[in-house]
């Protein structure tokens, strides 16, 4: 059974006579929030479809729905930082910073996964994490170490960003999904209690079909593990973690900038001495660079990967649909 959320970031926040209006950053963050709250309401989302969640220009309209909104619900600055400011300046909710919740399997980027101690047992205890140790501001969320997301230099042919700190691709593991919707519960029964148990119920459903749904991909993708992959840009460690994929190199660094010409013959040069079987392009990003890459050796090319669901129709059904097609993708290729 799920523990109540005693959050400072609630204890001065009412309870709402009606559903909160909640407000998500990305796809997967709304399709979350939406399976929480099922029938009883609808999360809106900041990101536009197709939108790219590193980068994006604030809109009055967005600006508008930050602040009308009761509770908004985003990854943290890593993964979207053009929300910090406004979160600063125009939130009067209440916020919940996902990638600050306890008990979550955190990795850096860079962070070789054969040498990575989870910090959670997938099979997920939900008694054995505690989220009343967070600090939140007024506004309820926690004071952010920005300089762990900054981005290091540019390489040596200056086009291509490689980030540094942490890797806030965490929903990419399902387990930390898992514990997300366990605390989105439990953040919206503090704002709702007449509703609590319903969320309650939905969240418990919610976990139950994607821990099956993890061990339903973890057999198909049984046959990729230890094949050799690339990706198009630093985004996939959990996923690679969570289901013992071979991550050899990514084309772009973390926040899938155009890579330079150094860093293709770079990387063509490394590729010919490992045994790479399958290279990925990315949804929204052209796939000339993965051509180049795999031209004149035998690697194959896989369809693109969309590990923000960017491209897929919002709603509950939006973060299983991402995980399927993602390992659908990789197995495709793999076994192609």
């Amino acid at each position: 059974m799920m523990r109540s959320l005693i959050a400072l970031s609630l204890i001065s926040t009412p309870a709402f006579a009606e559903v909160p209006r909640v407000l998500a950053d990305t796809p997967v963050t709304q399709s979350l929030v939406a399976q929480v709250m099922g029938e009883l309401g609808q999360p809106e989302m900041l990101l536009d479809r197709g939108g790219d969640p590193h980068h994006m220009q604030f809109r009055p309209s967005q600006a508008r729905a930050l602040s009308g909104a009761d509770l908004v619900v985003w990854i943290g600055g890593g993964l979207t930082p053009w929300l910090d400011e406004p979160l600063e300046t125009l939130a009067s909710g209440a916020v919940l910073t996902l990638s600050e919740v306890e008990g979550l399997h955190l990795r850096e980027f860079g962070e070789d996964a054969a040498d990575h101690d989870h910090d959670h047992d997938h099979e997920h205890d939900h008694d054995a994490h505690d989220h009343d140790d967070h600090d939140h501001d007024e506004h309820g969320h926690e004071d952010h170490d920005h300089e762990s997301h900054d981005h290091d230099d540019h390489d040596h042919d200056g086009h291509d960003h490689v980030h540094s700190g942490l890797d806030p691709h965490l929903w990419l593991d399902p387990g930390n999904a898992v514990i997300w919707l366990e605390t989105i519960a439990e953040t919206l029964g503090g704002l709702d209690p007449e509703n609590a148990m319903v969320y309650e119920a939905n969240a418990q459903a919610a976990i139950d079909t994607t821990l099956s749904l993890q061990a339903e991909l973890a057999l198909e993708l049984a046959p990729a593990s230890g094949r050799g992959l690339v990706m198009f840009h630093d985004a996939y460690g959990y996923f690679a973690e969570t289901f013992d994929l071979n991550i050899v190199a990514t084309i772009t660094g973390g926040d899938a900038t155009a890579p330079g010409a150094a860093r293709l013959s770079a990387l063509r040069a490394e590729l010919q001495e490992e045994g790479v079987v399958c290279l990925f392009p990315e949804a929204n990003h052209a796939d000339d660079f993965a051509r180049v890459v795999i031209e004149g050796t035998e690697m194959r090319l896989g369809a693109p990967l969309d590990p923000a669901g960017v491209t897929l129709q919002p709603g509950p059904m939006l973060y299983r649909d991402l995980l399927r097609n993602m390992t659908q993708t990789v197995a495709d290729c793999v076994q192609g």
